[in-house]
């Protein structure tokens, strides 16, 4: 029944939505082609539907009802190479789908309620095991390698306008969260984990002319303790009374907190500058426990699937810029910087972690109620090295890149 409730559950969200590696720890860096062609440098603009996840004060732009949807396709190339071995692998070619979709209404001329359904979390990857068969332990075999850690959010929204300079917005944020994982153990391992959890968002909005703006974001941190099967192959040959080949696994994950601050400067009418400021708290996430319901599961091998992550908190520095050909077509572009939470020595292939320079750029166009949107994001990665004398993480040489092409598509009525 559990896999019945899951399988409907992502066929549902599959029609926008699925889960992706992208940066930032387990955080998606964009939601909505404009704000994500300006860099994600949108916490003091915030003027469309992806305010919910930006800034929800923002919402209060809106005069309208406003429907949208946004769509990205997320094409991740991570490599892994380990000379003294003879490794040099890279993932599978793969595209991520992923998006929103959302509804708004102004009560009043101060009052706007909506939702949004996105994707602020995800992270995996998929190797091609035989890529990896001259690892330690592998003894040849050809493994499967691969990662899964998603979030669903449904964010039913308000926002206020106390008046004309300030602006507060709040959300609800009902999460889904996802954990699979699959590598070798006692032969093949194999978990696939589900939970819930709550958490919240809280924006201000300061305009104090028409050419600044000043946002200030708050979420709080998310617990979500997942459960489901764990299978491992090997298991019962290690002829133990009561260890099975399966058993029930559970992880708890906590999502931190996050903090943003922003400016939007308009020094002429067609030409909007932005700048954020984005932290997130990932030293919370030091490890990621795993417990077992079957005794001999816990004790023999609880330790030896525990993520050792020791993550840092970092610092993202974010700009962009609009500017207005005409009424209708607007060009945009960014760049972002996102360093990695990550120390070098707990790097590991199924959650990779690096630096990221960040480049984007895009167009918008307006007719009437319709408003189109079309853009490109690319990350570049920095490589870095896990040392051969790491304990806890993969030694070797790791990194990412990323391209991302995005669209939205809102209208107002």
């Amino acid at each position: 029944m559990r896999k019945k409730t899951k399988a409907i559950f992502i066929l549902i969200m599959g029609i926008a939505l699925t889960f992706s590696l992208f940066s930032n720890g387990l955080n998606l860096n964009s939601v909505g082609t404009k704000a994500a062609t300006m860099g994600g440098a949108f916490i003091g603009l915030a003027d469309d539907y992806s305010a919910v996840f930006w800034n929800p004060a923002g919402l209060t732009q809106m005069k309208s009802q406003n429907f949208a949807v946004y769509g990205s396709f997320i094409m991740p190339e991570a490599t892994y190479k380990l000379p003294v071995l003879g490794i040099d692998a890279t993932t599978k070619s793969t595209v991520y789908p992923s998006g929103a979709f959302g509804y708004f209404k102004p009560l009043s001329e101060k009052l706007v309620v909506g939702f949004l359904v996105y994707v602020p979390a995800g992270a995996g990857t998929e190797w091609d095991g035989n890529d990896l068969a001259n690892l330690p332990g592998m003894n040849g075999r050809s493994f499967e390698w691969k990662s899964m850690v998603g979030m669903v959010s449904f964010s039913p929204t308000v926002a206020y306008k106390i008046n004309d300079m300030v602006s507060v917005g709040a959300t609800i944020n009902f999460d889904y969260g996802m954990l699979d994982f699959n590598t070798p153990g006692f032969g093949q391992y194999s978990e696939e984990l589900t939970g819930t959890g709550i958490g919240a968002t809280f924006g201000l909005m300061i305009k104090p002319s028409d050419m600044l703006s000043i946002g200030l974001t708050y979420k709080t941190p998310v617990k979500i303790s997942a459960e489901g099967e764990v299978t491992m192959e090997g298991a019962p040959l290690l002829g133990l009374p009561g260890l099975t080949a399966s058993a029930t696994g559970t992880r708890e994950i906590t999502w931190p907190m996050w903090f943003g601050a922003g400016i939007a400067l308009k020094p002429m009418d067609n030409l909007t500058i932005t700048a954020d400021i984005q932290y997130t708290n990932w030293k919370e996430l030091d490890e990621i426990d795993i417990s077992f319901d079957n005794k001999w599961w816990n004790l023999l091998f609880a330790q030896a699937f525990k993520f050792h992550l020791n993550w840092d908190n970092t610092i993202q520095y974010r700009f962009g810029f609009e500017y207005l050909l005409n009424e209708s077509i607007a060009i945009r572009g960014g760049y972002y910087y996102d360093p990695s939470p990550s120390p070098a020595e707990t790097l590991s292939i199924l959650l990779p972690e690096v630096t990221y320079n960040a480049f984007t750029f895009g167009v918008g166009y307006k007719s009437g109620g319709l408003t189109l949107d079309l853009g490109f994001e690319y990350l570049k990665g920095q490589e870095v090295e896990c040392p051969m004398t790491s304990e806890l993480g993969m030694p070797g040489y790791h990194n990412v890149n990323i391209m991302a092409p995005n669209f939205a598509i809102s209208y107002r009525f």
